[in-house]
């Protein structure tokens, strides 16, 4: 039985108090807001731009962050997630967006932005093609390598403070928050976890104004109101040596933060219901397709690169609100923070070491997620290797501790990020064991019952081939049967549909992948639902239930485009 998520307050469709929703939103995004803040001043002032592009490239990606976040509360066709998941000028562009513009300025990064994008695109729509790379043993290790290489940055900014604070300030801001958000976490009742950042915020400003270093000057004199003065670059469309130069760096970083943000999304939908659901792709691609949409408006308005902000599942993980309304009331406050300086100079000046503490504490719950992920389906000795090699690549590349001697030029900037190293290097390995792994037989057969008898030969042969028992055959077969008919009942029948059935062995057990076309209900959410409801006698429940019988494991995966599921079956003794 899947373990009810007890500790959760508001699921997606349910909404808290205004006044908390709008505080919960505030906090969803005040940590991002920051980091989105010294990217662009560091991108800015590291690519020799003057200070009016750097308020207008902060402006307008406050303003496009903002629009986005609240855009991902909906699905529109196939735009937009349902869930409050945060858009930001992301960290990982830094190095690629910096070569841009010193290479050929702004009008140069905005058509990187743009190719790129429509890269990304194409990557998003054919999702289903690289199922058998995505699975939970890459999912995980990206989010343990996302977890472990923030942790490695925001250490090395636990001091940052001032010249002249004495050096025991950052210690105690850091050691009251962590136990704070601990203490909170072991021992109160989770409508007051809820609260653990907004805490964690206040009581740091609150230590630090007390100190002296939460210096609120500059938000004392700053308007209420605001817009700088327009900086459209335009695109270069010389289409030049330096475009087709720089544009590998930036599809490799679009790509590996989008493979990055798929395992987020992926962990946040098991966190975000009382009762854990099966992953729905579709919420993936729609999230990934409004973020392209983002993308390719931040390059007209001559702004940064955008993505899906991590660590949203940690988050929710801590405050136990996956609503909605966190990503409308959160986007409002991007939107309220471009056009007023004074809210956005009070947001910037909280001290580093108070952002950090909590930020640690996100990104360990994220590691842990990460780690539940790669456990989920086993971890034999093939997988341990993987993971366990992809986790120090990355932290080596992180640390720049990998023959630092001979990385340069574009190889710097490609491996500068260890999340992209280690993503890069589960990937290829992931994919070197599917493709050494026993060879996949398939047959293609109208989706319709009349397909059995041509199935069941199929699904014969594949018993034959592993050696098995005629008790073990008609196991295998009747699996197939009520998969099948589970799939009719499902989506009906349709004459002009197709399935596509294959068949391989896989750690003594056949793994049956059936591709075809549905719309109905996910199947595995199914087979979860009469766990929880064992006495429902709706008779549509039957292919159900037998499915459940034969079948040691289901996984049932809506894309836009097909739906995938993927049973196994084991011998019968």
């Amino acid at each position: 039985m899947a373990q009810a998520n007890e500790g959760l307050l508001y699921q997606p469709d349910e909404r808290p108090p205004h006044p908390a929703a709008f505080l919960q939103g505030f906090q969803h995004v005040a940590s991002p807001m920051a980091a989105m803040v010294a990217t662009v001043s560091v991108v800015a002032l590291a690519g020799s731009q003057a200070e009016a592009y750097f308020s207008w490239i902060l402006f307008a990606a406050l303003l496009v962050c903002g629009l986005g976040t609240m855009l991902q509360t909906m699905r529109v066709w196939q735009v937009g997630s349902g869930y409050p998941l945060i858009l930001v000028a992301g960290v990982p562009f830094l190095a690629v967006s910096v070569s841009a513009l010193q290479s050929g300025g702004p009008a140069l990064l905005a058509s990187l932005m743009v190719a790129s994008t429509l890269i990304q695109v194409v990557f998003i729509a054919r999702l289903s093609w690289l199922r058998r790379l995505l699975t939970p043993l890459v999912s995980g290790t990206v989010l343990m390598l996302m977890g472990a290489t923030l942790v490695l940055v925001l250490l090395r900014r636990l001091s940052d403070l001032p010249d002249g604070v004495p050096s025991y300030i950052a210690p105690v801001l850091v050691g009251v928050n962590l136990c704070l958000l601990l203490g909170l976490r072991l021992y109160a009742p989770p409508s007051w976890q809820q609260w653990g950042l907004v805490a964690c915020i206040l009581v740091g400003c609150a230590l630090s104004a007390a100190w002296g270093i939460y210096d609120v000057s500059p938000a004392a004199t700053a308007p209420w109101i605001g817009v700088p003065t327009p900086h459209w670059p335009g695109f270069d469309l010389s289409f030049g040596a330096t475009f087709w130069a720089l544009l590998p760096g930036f599809v490799v970083v679009y790509l590996a933060t989008t493979i990055s943000s798929i395992t987020d999304g992926i962990a946040l939908q098991r966190v975000s219901w009382r009762r854990p659901r099966a992953t729905d792709f579709r919420v993936i691609q729609g999230a990934h397709n409004l973020d392209a949409a983002s993308n390719v408006v931040a390059g007209l308005v001559g702004t940064l690169p955008i993505w899906l902000s991590p660590g949203i599942t940690a988050r929710v993980a801590v405050s136990g609100v996956a609503s909605r309304w966190l990503g409308i009331y959160g986007g409002l406050v991007l939107v309220v923070a471009a056009f007023s300086p004074k809210l956005f100079a009070l947001v910037i000046a909280i001290p580093t070491p108070v952002l950090v503490s909590f930020l640690l504490y996100l990104m360990t719950l994220l590691f842990i997620e990460g780690m539940r992920t790669v456990l989920r389906e086993g971890l034999d000795g093939k997988r341990a290797a993987i993971v366990g090699v992809s986790l120090w690549m990355g932290i080596g590349f992180q640390e720049q501790a990998i023959f630092p001697e001979l990385l340069k030029g574009e190889w710097a900037v490609l491996l500068s990020s260890g999340m992209t190293a280690g993503a890069v290097c589960v990937l290829v390995l992931s994919f070197l064991l599917e493709l050494t792994s026993a060879r996949r037989r398939r047959v293609n057969l109208p989706l319709a019952m009349g397909s059995l008898s041509q199935l069941n030969d199929f699904l014969d042969d594949a018993a034959a081939r592993a050696g098995w028992n005629a008790a073990s055959s008609v196991r295998l077969r009747s699996a197939g049967e009520e998969a099948l008919s589970s799939l009719l009942a499902d989506s009906g029948s349709d004459s002009g549909r197709r399935l596509v059935v294959t068949a391989r062995r896989v750690e003594g057990q056949i793994e049956l992948e059936m591709t075809g076309a549905s719309g109905g209900d996910n199947l595995e959410d199914r087979l979860a639902f009469l766990e929880d409801d064992p006495d429902s006698d709706n008779e549509r429940e039957i292919s159900f239930r037998l499915l459940r019988h034969y079948a040691t494991s289901v996984r049932h995966r809506h894309y836009h485009d097909v739906d995938v599921l993927t049973i196994r079956v084991s011998p019968v003794p």
